[in-house]
């Protein structure tokens, strides 16, 4: 039985030091999303290569658009 009180301080001391280190770690992580939420905006960042491929996407389409309906004969009596 004597063997086992040094075993037990032990794993106290070992248990002990685990807890502070998770909440040491704990207090870092809140820290980092303080300091995201200062300094970062709530904004999604547009990447500039994917507005620019968005536009030419949306310009292609309309230029087929105005080629189609340049194409059509004129449909009824208007």
């Amino acid at each position: 039985m004597a063997d086992k009180k040094p075993c037990l301080s032990t794993l106290i001391t070992k248990l002990t030091a685990a807890d502070n280190t998770v909440h040491s770690l704990a207090e870092r992580l809140r820290m980092i999303k303080e300091l995201i939420s200062t300094h970062c905006s709530e904004e999604e960042e547009i990447c500039p290569d994917v507005a620019e491929s968005d536009r030419a996407v949306t310009e292609a389409i309309e230029k087929l658009y105005v080629q189609e309906l340049a194409t059509r004969e004129p449909e009824g009596d208007a």
